[in-house]
């Protein structure tokens, strides 16, 4: 094949990679979309691709025979037809009416594993030599926080965003260009959702650009302490690690301002302290046993018990059985039955109970 033939095939695929891109783009940003107008959750849309037959322009040129190559195009680009996953989130507006919103299917699962000081020496040591960095600028203290992910869970966030089922995968390799593009757009939505999470003092994050190792060693004092987060991803059969690195300035401005809040709210008072006390008890299930205590039975007659025998206790039938409430006797009562319910009648109480009012 000769130059203009190389440069066709690349043009189509630079076009055809171009138009996925933008479909990946509208993908990450619709990816918390609850409604839309077709009604229901975002779904995600899929790129198809397709060769294509073109004549080579070089030899049309030459006005010699019309010998065509392969070039690619997208064919279509259709929605994900899998159904949405369900949320229990009952205050959200677009919940149905048992309290489940529904979103774009991902399996997708972060939690956090761990949180504790180190200094930035202490967490560089635990960073893989093959991982993804990336800087984070924290607006308006002037900090910069450092993000590590695994390589493991790189490539399947990377397939889900291309259309793929986010599998697990061998690849060890670096991530490409295009690649880094992707989790590029991946961790400014992250980014987005920890500034939601540290709104408390109005703190920006920012993606600054991908680090490399040595880099990312000039970014902080070597001794400077952090407050390091580690989460868990999970998605489908593949788990890997995301470590977050804040300087403890900034973690430490966030504990006291909660530590603020919580001093400025207006003390309960005793009696509106009493009263909510009291109508959580009112409503709570305690276990209740009707028994008559210091039975005693012959070891013969147990022995000998068999369906349908009747086994004498020695106390008068007109005895009253006593109600335990846990380990404090409450009261004497016979057993009755009032409809198809098993009661007991109070005979006497053990000591006088308080009223409602006296809880």
């Amino acid at each position: 094949m000769n130059l203009f033939g190389m440069l066709e095939l690349s043009g189509s695929a630079l076009g055809a990679e171009r138009q996925r891109a933008e479909v990946v783009a509208s993908n990450m940003a619709n990816a918390q979309t609850t409604r839309t107008p077709a009604g229901g959750p975002y779904r995600r849309q899929l790129v198809i691709f397709q060769s294509q037959r073109v004549p080579r322009f070089s030899l049309a040129l030459a006005g010699l025979q019309r010998e065509t190559s392969s070039a690619v195009r997208v064919a279509a680009v259709v929605s994900d037809q899998r159904p949405p996953v369900l949320r229990f989130e009952p205050g959200h507006p677009d919940a149905n009416t048992q309290g489940y919103v529904a979103y774009l299917r991902i399996s997708f699962d972060c939690s956090l594993v761990s949180a504790e000081h180190l200094t930035y020496r202490e967490f560089l040591q635990r960073v893989p030599e093959k991982t993804y960095l990336a800087s984070i600028e924290l607006v308006p203290v002037g900090a910069v926080a450092v993000l590590q992910l695994d390589l493991a869970i790189v490539f399947p966030i990377i397939d889900v965003m291309l259309g793929g089922e986010g599998k697990s995968s061998e690849t060890t390799r670096d991530i490409t260009e295009i690649e880094e593009q992707v989790l590029e757009g991946v961790i400014r939505i992250m980014c987005r959702e920890l500034q939601t999470s540290w709104q408390a003092i109005s703190l920006q994050f920012d993606f600054g650009e991908r680090q490399q190792i040595l880099q990312t060693q000039r970014l902080m004092p070597p001794d400077e302490k952090n407050l390091c987060l580690s989460f868990e991803i999970k998605m489908s059969e593949t788990r890997g690690t995301l470590n977050l690195a804040v300087p403890a300035v900034v973690s430490n401005a966030l504990l006291r301002k909660i530590s603020a809040d919580f001093s400025y709210q207006r003390p309960r008072g005793p009696i509106e302290a009493r009263l909510q006390i009291q109508k959580k008890l009112l409503n709570c299930f305690f276990p209740v046993e009707l028994s008559m205590p210091g039975l005693q039975v012959p070891l013969q007659n147990l022995t000998d018990l068999a369906a349908g025998h009747l086994l004498l206790f020695s106390r008068d039938a007109t005895d009253p059985a006593v109600m335990m409430l846990g380990d404090v006797r409450l009261c004497s009562a016979t057993p009755v039955r009032l409809g198809a319910h098993r009661a007991a009648r109070v005979l006497s109480l053990a000591a006088p109970l308080p009223t409602a009012g006296e809880l």
